[in-house]
């Protein structure tokens, strides 16, 4: 059986792919960039995206869904001419189209990702290696290469070379679940700590009850869970020993009340916007670059003040309203947001999805009510690519049946023979 597709064949050494593979690897520079040289950043998502297309014209293999592009295409255009800025509008649609190009390009090597999740897995490492040295340049008081990230002034968040803590800990979390979950070997398995501890240093809020529930679901595997509960136990006793706990709470507690209870922040009054646009008939979308994303700031959209948006003293220091649902709905409307969604999550992934799948779905989803990841293309690709594994793949990846010792070995063993047993 071939383990990773079925009765299809996989190709190992495809062209395209290593080509995707470099893509992404742009798509992360292009993301850094914008932490260091914004000017830089836009440019070099060009060569990525260009990367994109020239691997879909060596293989240009497309899912039935594609026709979905087509009524797409119809409201992008209805919103394009609706927008208040032609400017603002072109920025807004090259944004929208990166995940686009981005899952459609992943199904045309979907049997061939072999050096995309090499390549995936070796940007992970180099993003943890360079956390590692700015710890240590923050404790020696070395040349931080990357602005520092301190959060409420109380802790350093890890961010990578890429220059994000929440794409970091996202990447993170995927490597992790990849390890667990589809390269099983005894060594992945143990590897998968280093990822899922990283995952956490980047302190990203909006990603713990997704660790919390992908621990409670893998509920069979006792030790781990009880070694995990142990740790955090103990380091919870530690803080409060020392006092952080108290600062640690307070500063969770003040995310809870700006983003969820009090609504004083520009990521619950873009909900307000949502709903309010929906209540007067929103159909087709307000325009494109109208509101929530950084077209939308640049060009000083209308919108804003039709709505009466607050910022909450945010408006010089935010670029978008950090959440995605009400930028889509809004800009494009419902039709065309429904669409754009099932198009995103859905190509290429309606044959076989398992229980990991269906998580990782969720756990993306989540994390975009709080983010705008979806339009972050080095986000979204670690997110489509591991979306894809988990759909094609028949190893033994439930959430709720891990594979003992002896079948993870088993599988590990067929899974090794038959990559060295495939060519091109």
């Amino acid at each position: 059986m071939n383990l990773l597709t079925g009765s299809r064949p996989v190709q190992t050494n495809s062209l395209g792919s290593w080509i995707l593979a470099i893509a992404y690897i742009a798509f992360c520079i292009g993301d850094m960039m914008l932490q260091v040289n914004e000017d830089l950043s836009s440019p070099i998502k060009i060569i990525a995206f260009g990367l994109l297309a020239l691997a879909l014209l060596y293989r240009p293999r497309f899912h039935r869904l594609i026709w979905l592009l087509l009524p797409l295409g119809g409201v992008m255009l209805v919103a394009t001419v609706r927008s208040f800025n032609k400017s603002a509008a072109v920025e807004e649609l090259s944004r929208f189209a990166f995940p686009i190009a981005i899952t459609v390009t992943i199904y045309a090597y979907r049997t061939s990702l072999r050096p995309v999740i090499v390549t995936f897995i070796a940007v992970v490492i180099s993003n943890d290696l360079f956390q590692c040295y700015a710890y240590a340049a923050h404790v020696a008081g070395l040349p931080a290469l990357i602005t520092e990230r301190i959060d409420s002034g109380l802790y350093l968040r890890a961010q990578g070379w890429i220059g994000f803590f929440s794409e970091f800990s996202f990447m993170n979390f995927c490597a992790f679940v990849l390890c667990r979950r589809y390269w099983i070997t005894r060594k992945s398995m143990r590897a998968s700590w280093i990822f899922m501890l990283f995952a956490v240093l980047g302190l990203s809020f909006k990603l713990f009850p997704v660790v919390v529930a992908y621990f409670i679901i893998e509920r069979k595997n006792s030790f781990r869970t009880v070694l995990v509960v142990v740790v955090g136990t103990v380091t919870t006793a530690a803080a409060m020993v020392t006092g952080l706990l108290d600062k640690f709470v307070d500063v969770a507690s003040t995310k809870v009340l700006l983003y969820i209870v009090a609504g004083n922040s520009a990521r619950a009054e873009s909900y307000r916007v949502l709903f309010e646009s929906f209540a007067g008939g929103n159909v087709f979308g307000e325009g494109l670059g109208s509101f929530g994303g950084p077209a939308s700031v640049k060009y000083n959209s209308p919108l804003y003040s039709s709505y009466n948006f607050k910022w909450y003293g945010m408006d010089n220091v935010l670029k978008t309203t950090d959440t995605f649902y009400p930028h889509l709905f809004v800009e494009i409307g419902l039709v065309g947001a429904c669409i754009w969604m099932v198009f995103v999550f859905l190509y290429g992934q309606l044959d076989r999805r398992d229980a990991t799948w269906k998580f990782m779905v969720v756990a993306f989803a989540f994390d975009n009510i709080f983010s705008m990841s979806l339009l972050s293309a080095s986000y979204v690709f670690s997110a489509l690519l591991t979306m894809y594994l988990f759909s094609l793949s028949r190893c033994e990846t439930s959430l709720t049946q891990l594979p003992t010792n002896a079948g993870r070995r088993g599988v590990a063993k067929e899974f090794l023979s038959e990559l060295s047993a495939r060519t091109v």
